[in-house]
């Protein structure tokens, strides 16, 4: 079972026993290089549980509003007994069974959360989450998650790998004594993925400005639609994998904006949620 949480920690686990690596930076506060041979550190659960306040406040200075957004999203939800769905991971990473694999394979692609329907056949939401404008565009903006996507279905990674994980991530959690709201599924109750991207804080910065929705759009279409201000200068989401919010298209999402912010966020149901302005493909 692998659990990453924003990178701190990669957690093996077996009936026997539980073995996890961590990033150094969560015990001595200090940035190592991705190459660092000492970035990561093999700890035992007894000194996890002992450095558990270091690793908090070490945490807590890279925690930004779009991930305490996550965590708070995430928890509501699975506290709320009425929610259609239940998330069962955050921050999920592909494995890959080295780093040439990995490279080979040019995903390098981490889905924000994945939620499972509490009904069967389990609908599974693979979900993007993005909190007011200034994760819209650059290097990690709404291109590069589309992109990330529309590999993971061409490349088929669900039914080759991510739904075994699910099922091994459910029974995983039922060992470790967590109350989850269905029982193990098994292969066969587990439905083709469905792409969210939930947009946090939909208010612009200043008057007169964009609101995350309007920029998004910019970068998602060939013309002005959702009110969008002003088009990408360089190529759209559309131009290179069409227009995603039609079902006619090889791949389709559905996009949530809610204009609600981390101080007052009270969305308790991950998906369907009448606090949200939804967009569903057509």
């Amino acid at each position: 079972m692998y659990y990453n949480c924003d990178s701190i920690a990669k957690i093996t686990y077996s009936k026997s026993s539980i073995n996890c690596k961590i990033d150094k930076y969560y015990l001595d506060g200090i940035h190592y290089k991705s190459n660092d041979n000492e970035k990561r550190y093999k700890i035992e659960h007894k000194e996890l549980c002992e450095k558990y306040e270091v690793i908090k406040k070490n945490s807590n200075k890279k925690a930004t509003p779009e991930k305490k957004a996550q965590s708070k999203l995430v928890l509501l939800n699975n506290e709320n007994l009425d929610s259609n769905w239940f998330c069962i991971d955050v921050e999920y990473v592909k494995r890959f069974q080295n780093i040439q694999e990995r490279n080979e394979a040019g995903f390098n692609a981490r889905f924000d959360i994945i939620a499972l329907s509490k009904n069967k056949p389990h609908r599974v939401a693979l979900i993007e989450l993005k909190y007011g404008s200034g994760a819209i565009g650059g290097k990690s903006g709404i291109c590069k998650h589309v992109q990330d996507f529309s590999k993971f279905c061409q490349e088929g990674y669900f039914e080759e790998q991510l739904k075994q994980e699910i099922i091994e991530i459910v029974k995983s959690q039922k060992d470790l004594g967590i109350a989850l709201p269905f029982e193990t599924p098994k292969d066969f109750d587990l439905l083709a993925p469905e792409f969210y991207f939930i947009t946090l804080n939909n208010n612009a910065e200043k008057e007169k400005a964009s609101t995350p929705k309007q920029t998004m759009a910019g970068y998602l279409f060939n013309k002005k639609l959702w009110d969008c201000k002003k088009l990408t200068t360089k190529n759209s989401v559309e131009k290179m994998f069409g227009n995603i919010t039609k079902k006619d298209n090889k791949f389709y999402a559905t996009f949530l904006f809610s204009k609600q912010t981390l101080c007052n966020l009270q969305i308790d149901d991950i998906i369907d949620s009448d606090l949200y302005e939804k967009i569903l493909p057509e």
